[in-house]
């Protein structure tokens, strides 16, 4: 029991410390924007719904390549996971590039999709536009940290981001707010600012991964279509089911502009309220998908499957703790992002609801993790998007009996059953014949005893 708890926190606890950090940059966006007022704040809190799905997209190559690389590791493949990791750098960084361009044209479509007032658009699309143009520079880093994951290091990309994340905290407010009227850009300076540090960690994770060997040198890329294969059909569900709960967000955006900018605002510090907690459990997601993917390219499916659970049942002691913090406090964090009284009163209501399922969240999204690493990922990609359809139907009937506080009940009774769902189709156990056509059969091995 001792060696399995100390095995699952030595890749837990860096994983979760990387995925909080991660979750401060948009903290760090909102805290500062959220200075320059309440309409900024709505501004970006609208955006925020359109970079989930772009960024969900984004990570459809480092999904895959983290199962990948895990299984052909855990298979003792090291010629094979070197090659896999270095297709795809090479191609995550082309297809952000193609992403990112595509995304661009569309966002009049969106915000009209969301029904934003003019204000609210113009302020969006200065955030959006510059993050676009960079948006490689976000996705290489997810590709790089893959990697290392895929090796069982969860320090490495850990380090990464508190260096990207340091550099964002001093640049941030420099490029909002400017120094003496230079450098001030307003919302265009926080994405900026998210841009220039991402790009300084994936330089650095690239140099170490090469100096590590984890990856080939450059000049040996050839496209390999069979690697592209594997690594989309992984990926490519959780990414589809990403932009799809992006995209429902986008039109429960019209519900919530009849509430305008207390209803935007409301619903942003609420995501942000709990997205610490998210990310919590996206550490433990990382850790399952690690065990489980090395585990099964050992064919030791049986040791995955322990791992995988005990790993849910490490995060959903840690989501408990939180999720009684949140409910007591819910007015005192909503605080911390806004004066406006009346946004404070909405969002607190907002976050003792989200205390109430964040466990059932961390089901969801600790063993889709670990349908991940054992490269079965369509049944709770195709689980979580149907359920999140739902929301659509649910936030129309229930803000007409219960108003702006409708949306989010109907928001979490569906939190509630993709947990549950989710969790009964891992227990099936169908996930473990999943292993990637690129491994050939290796007895099973104790990978970390």
């Amino acid at each position: 029991m001792s060696s399995d708890r100390k095995i699952i926190l030595n890749l837990a606890l860096p994983a979760v410390f990387q995925t909080v950090l991660r979750s401060f940059f948009i903290l760090i966006d909102a805290f500062w924007i959220g200075k320059m007022g309440s309409t900024e704040l709505a501004a970006l809190t609208a955006a925020a719904f359109i970079v989930w799905g772009a960024l969900e997209l984004g990570d459809l190559i480092s999904t895959g390549n983290s199962s990948l690389v895990a299984q052909s590791v855990g298979a003792k493949d090291f010629v094979l996971s070197k090659k896999i990791g270095i297709q795809n750098l090479v191609n995550s960084f082309f297809y952000s590039l193609a992403l990112g361009f595509l995304i661009i044209p569309l966002l009049p479509i969106l915000f009209g999709i969301m029904k934003l007032s003019a204000e609210h658009s113009v302020l969006s699309r200065e955030y959006l536009t510059v993050l676009f143009f960079g948006l490689p520079c976000v996705i290489l880093l997810s590709t790089v940290n893959s990697v290392f994951r895929g090796h069982g290091d969860t320090k490495t990309p850990f380090w990464l981001l508190l260096i990207a994340l340091v550099l964002n905290f001093f640049l941030n407010p420099l490029l909002i707010f400017g120094v003496d009227g230079f450098l001030l850009f307003g919302m265009k300076g926080a994405a900026l600012a998210t841009l220039i540090s991402y790009s300084v960690s994936v330089i650095i994770g690239i140099i170490i991964a090469y100096r590590r060997k984890l990856i080939l040198p450059f000049l040996k890329y050839k496209p390999d279509f069979i690697i592209i294969k594997e690594t989309v059909k992984i990926g490519l569900p959780v990414s589809l089911n990403g932009l799809a709960f992006s995209f429902i967000y986008i039109i429960l955006s019209r519900f919530i502009s009849d509430y305008g900018t207390v209803g935007f605002a409301s619903v942003g510090i609420s995501h942000r309220s709990e997205s610490l907690s998210y990310q919590i459990t996206v550490g433990f997601s990382l850790a399952a998908a690690i065990l489980t993917g090395q585990y099964v390219g050992a064919n030791d499916t049986a040791r995955a499957e322990k791992l995988a659970m005990k790993t849910l049942g490490f995060g959903s002691m840690v989501i408990i703790i939180y999720a009684l913090l949140l409910f007591i406090f819910s007015s005192e964090v909503a605080a911390i992002f806004t004066a406006d009284t009346d946004v404070i009163k909405t969002a607190s209501v907002f976050n003792k609801i989200t205390a109430c399922v964040i466990i059932f969240s961390a089901a969801e999204v600790i063993l889709t993790g670990a349908f991940a690493g054992a490269g079965d990922s369509l049944p709770p990609s195709v689980i979580s998007a149907s359920i999140n359809v739902m929301r659509i139907p649910l936030a129309g009937i229930l803000s007409v009996y219960f108003g702006l506080i409708g949306i989010w009940i109907g928001i979490s009774l569906t939190v509630f059953l993709k947990g549950v769902l989710i969790f009964i189709w891992f227990k099936r156990g169908k996930w473990k014949n999943k292993k990637t056509n690129l491994l050939k059969k290796e007895p099973p091995v104790h990978l970390f005893d």
